[in-house]
């Protein structure tokens, strides 16, 4: 199963660049083969692919973008994509942040379990990954 596992994200990496260039080929299409990039959903959210950062003043200056949240593989934004702010925060720091700004949002007690297991792994593969590098140097 772990052999599995290592394929697929192998593959995940090698499909993204392609990919997300066929992406780019269609935003710049007209007619029916073109696809936006975001689409506006109310006045505060958009959704759509991560911002790239050719796109960056446009988005803050014309559509107010004051935050992203992603989902993204760090690999996947590494390169072409601003990430300028990195918080360290605990699931519950981060809810208390996000419903200062939209306190109609509610996370069910189910949506924290899940939170809170990502933030145990990823904080352990980041502790892994920073006593590995220091190791190196």
């Amino acid at each position: 199963m772990a052999a599995g596992s290592l394929l697929e994200a192998g593959l995940a990496r090698v499909l993204y660049y392609p990919t997300l260039l066929y992406t780019l080929f269609r935003g710049k299409m007209p007619g029916r083969a073109h696809r936006d990039w975001y689409h506006r959903i109310d006045s505060t959210v958009l959704l759509g692919a991560l911002p790239l950062r050719s796109m960056t003043r446009r988005l803050v200056q014309d559509e107010n973008v004051r935050g992203v949240i992603t989902m993204n593989e760090e690999y996947e934004t590494r390169f072409l994509c601003n990430s300028s702010k990195v918080y360290h925060w605990t699931p519950e720091e981060a809810i208390r942040a996000i419903t200062k700004i939209r306190s109609h949002v509610y996370i069910r007690p189910g949506q924290l379990e899940v939170l809170k297991e990502f933030h145990k792994v990823t904080a352990a593969e980041a502790a892994k990954n920073e006593i590995h590098r220091t190791s190196l140097t």
